[in-house]
């Protein structure tokens, strides 16, 4: 079952989302994981922890539910890498997707723009991360605000999703741009604005999601994902 939230009629981006508890029966993890493309199984196959198999699951899972949006499956796609990394499918290049994962949550993200995404859990963290990674501004923000934790999480998701959907990841410096935190959310290079939007929210209560678009902010549609439907 996929409950949908949101969603307009202009220039659409969409976002699955699985949490991960379902996919501890282990007979249902066996049926999910049958569902889905040799070259998946084979990497859920690599990891030793049952945990870390069952986010690798669920990261097939919500790529797939994505793809059956637009009548694709997985086996009959080449997913390649550009030189950074970033994974791309070659029979459509003009849709562009990416996920992430943390914890027991898994999202992928689509667009016809090109597209970063990046969820994480809100935990304890030493903000002196911040102060040695973060642009100047972000860590006094970070320190100012009311709960440090989650602005650093806020900034750390909009900070992740921008450099993925520059397709650079951590090859760009996570100091060598600016997160402004507004209503509209915007992003700095020298303090020129650069082309990109956003979209920023928190999900299961203890989870920050970020998306970034090349263009202006997505128009975001939601779709939480059932394994056993």
């Amino acid at each position: 079952m996929i409950i949908t939230i949101g969603g307009g009629i202009s220039q659409m981006s969409e976002v699955y989302l699985m949490k991960t508890d379902q996919l501890k029966d282990d007979a249902l993890f066996r049926d999910r994981y049958h569902t889905l493309s040799l070259a998946r199984q084979k990497k859920i196959d690599r990891f030793i922890f049952k945990k870390d198999k069952q986010l690798s699951l669920a990261a097939g899972l919500v790529f797939q539910a994505g793809l059956d949006n637009y009548g694709l499956r997985e086996q009959e796609l080449t997913i390649a890498h550009h030189e950074n990394g970033k994974p791309f499918i070659s029979e459509h290049p003009n849709l562009y997707f990416n996920i992430s994962h943390s914890e027991n949550l898994a999202i992928c993200a689509f667009s016809s723009c090109e597209i970063g995404a990046d969820v994480e859990k809100v935990t304890p963290i030493d903000l002196a991360i911040a102060k040695q990674f973060f642009y100047g501004s972000e860590y006094r923000d970070i320190i100012t605000s009311d709960c440090p934790e989650d602005t650093f999480f806020d900034y750390w998701v909009l900070k992740e999703s921008y450099m993925k959907a520059t397709g650079l990841g951590f090859k760009l410096p996570l100091n060598d741009f600016r997160i402004a935190l507004a209503e509209d959310i915007r992003v700095y290079v020298d303090e020129i604005q650069r082309p990109y939007g956003f979209y920023q929210a928190t999900v299961f209560e203890h989870y920050k999601l970020a998306i970034c678009i090349k263009g202006d902010p997505p128009d975001l549609q939601l779709s939480f994902i059932n394994a056993a439907s």
